[in-house]
């Protein structure tokens, strides 16, 4: 009987070809592959090849010839005729065969050349050892398997492959996350507006006729005009007008001895009219005519006064639950369009949000540590930074206008926003962001000199006044979370019924009233009412 021999393949780097096998490492004569001894029935066997590296291979007989398919991804070079070299010299696979002198198979390799993930492995053990992963290479990438404790280290193990390939598409993460990865935040919003607003003015006006029966009257008038230029107007409240006047009778129309109007000299019957004298037959007839009832004194005076105090209170609740390392985001609001400019005089719309919007990334470092990324903020549609277009004049030939284009007026955004990066352990709060904001604004208006005069000086100026303050708190909150069955959870809609047409026509009811289902209830000790409650 034939006795079967042994071909070895040793690994060596392509800068050693020339060493013996007895000088080789350790760790590369564990991974040398066996082939049968020479003969028809010899096995093919399989080798792997780290790009740029190469294996010896010692054959059992003496070779002939040696085939390779694609010498561009390896290449085999003869010692001796029982000494061979195979070098790796691009990322693919191929094939090499070992003939005898009779042209008999002694070896058949099938070689693939990979990317050399050893020193990727040493430096994943030596920079985190907790990590307990294995590194595949596949072409020109590498695939990361195994166990991680938790997020933190798998983004350790993830950021140091990508360094290592040259991109994140050259890097699959297939590691398995021990710890909980599951993390909702919750960030309560608690804003408080007060404004105060106080307007009081005062304006006079005198009006006199000095003289009421000469040809030409002529006369004084003094007045004064003091506004609010706070808040652009009187917004409201009292005003108090008060005017005092005395009167005059002036002669409307005047017939002395003929059918001709004149007026009497003021010497003789000053303010009794006119009047007229008929002499006939009969005698002589006196008529008076009618008299004008004329103010020709006047003073007038305007008090308006104005206080009000305002209080707006802003809470919002969000939360929002996203996986270690994976970003998400919530709003609650809306979107206003703003048009913008496109080439070709052409106009396209776009859309921008407002309302209580949130961001967050988190990344849990232990199974009581949680690194969080947070970006939140509170917008609202605000007129104060509004922008008006002006109106466009369509006009024809002639230069006459025919219609108007109205103009655009778009609204502005008032915003409160905050951005971070802290740590926090799991179900522990703190206080992300505060804003105190006071500001406050004031005019006087009145007649120079005489305003500034003690007490009697209010009665030539107004007064303006606004305050606003603003308080606002972000408290974040961040659990690792676990999902649940749905017997577990409860909603704001559970226990709701409409009411029936007895109920609402006669009790004004717009819904019954429901037990809550004591099994729908969460577990805990947690005893206050869930959800909107209707009454």
């Amino acid at each position: 009987m034939r006795r079967t021999q042994t071909a070895k393949i040793l690994f060596a780097a392509a800068s050693s070809l020339v060493l013996c096998a007895a000088t080789l490492p350790s760790t590369a004569l564990a991974q040398a592959a066996a082939t049968k001894a020479a003969g028809p029935n010899t096995a093919t066997q399989r080798l792997t090849l780290a790009l740029g590296k190469s294996a010896v291979v010692d054959l059992p007989v003496e070779a002939r010839d040696v085939v390779v398919s694609d010498p561009a991804i390896a290449d085999a070079v003869m010692r001796t005729s029982r000494r061979g070299f195979v070098l790796g010299t691009k990322v693919g696979e191929t094939n090499v065969f070992f003939m005898d002198a009779q042209g008999r198979q002694i070896l058949a390799l099938e070689i693939r050349v990979a990317r050399d993930t050893s020193e990727l492995n040493a430096l994943i053990q030596r920079l985190v050892p907790e990590a307990r992963v294995v590194v595949d290479s596949v072409a020109d990438s590498v695939i990361l398997t195994g166990d991680v404790p938790n997020g933190l280290v798998a983004d350790q193990v993830l950021r140091i492959a990508i360094q290592y390939t040259g991109g994140v598409e050259k890097v699959l993460n297939m590691m398995n996350v021990l710890s909980g990865d599951q993390v909702m935040l919750r960030v309560r919003i608690v804003e408080m507006q007060r404004s105060v607003i106080k307007q009081l003015g005062m304006n006079l006006t005198s009006t006199n006729i000095l003289n009421q029966l000469l040809p030409e009257d002529w006369g004084i008038k003094f007045a004064t005009a003091n506004g609010f230029s706070v808040n652009g107007a009187f917004l409201g409240g009292t005003t108090i007008d008060s005017t005092w006047a005395q009167n005059f009778v002036r002669p409307v129309s005047n017939t002395f001895m003929s059918g001709k109007s004149a007026l009497l000299p003021p010497n003789i019957g000053a303010g009794a009219g006119g009047y007229s004298l008929t002499v006939d037959a009969s005698g002589t007839k006196e008529v008076f005519g009618p008299a004008e009832l004329v103010t020709g004194q006047r003073t007038d005076s305007n008090i308006q006064a104005l206080e009000r105090v305002g209080l707006a209170r802003t809470l919002a609740e969000p939360n929002l639950t996203a996986t270690s390392g994976e970003p998400a985001k919530f709003l609650a609001g809306g979107e206003f369009p703003v048009p913008t400019a496109q080439e070709g005089n052409r106009v396209s719309v776009e859309f921008k949000p407002f309302g209580v919007g949130l961001g967050f990334t988190p990344i849990i470092l232990s199974p009581d540590r949680i690194s969080l990324k947070i970006s939140t903020e509170v917008s609202e549609i605000s007129t104060a930074a509004s922008f008006r277009q002006a109106d466009t004049l369509i006009r024809d030939a002639a230069g006459n206008v025919t219609d108007t284009i109205r103009g655009l007026s778009i609204p502005g955004v008032s915003v409160r926003r905050a951005e971070n990066t802290m740590e926090l352990p799991s179900g522990r709060s703190m206080v992300m962001a505060g804003l105190i904001q006071q500001s406050t604004r004031q005019s006087i208006e009145g007649l120079p000199g005489l305003k500034d005069l003690p007490v009697l000086g209010n009665l030539f100026r107004s007064r303006d006044f606004q305050s606003n303050e603003t308080e606002l708190v972000i408290i974040v909150t961040p659990y690792i979370v676990k999902s649940a069955t749905m017997d577990q959870l409860q909603t704001p809609g559970d226990g709701y019924a409409p009411a029936g047409d007895v109920s609402a026509l006669l009790l004004g009811r717009m819904n019954k009233i429901v037990k809550p289902d004591s099994k729908g209830l969460p577990q805990g000790r947690y005893r206050a009412p869930i959800g909107h409650i209707l009454n």
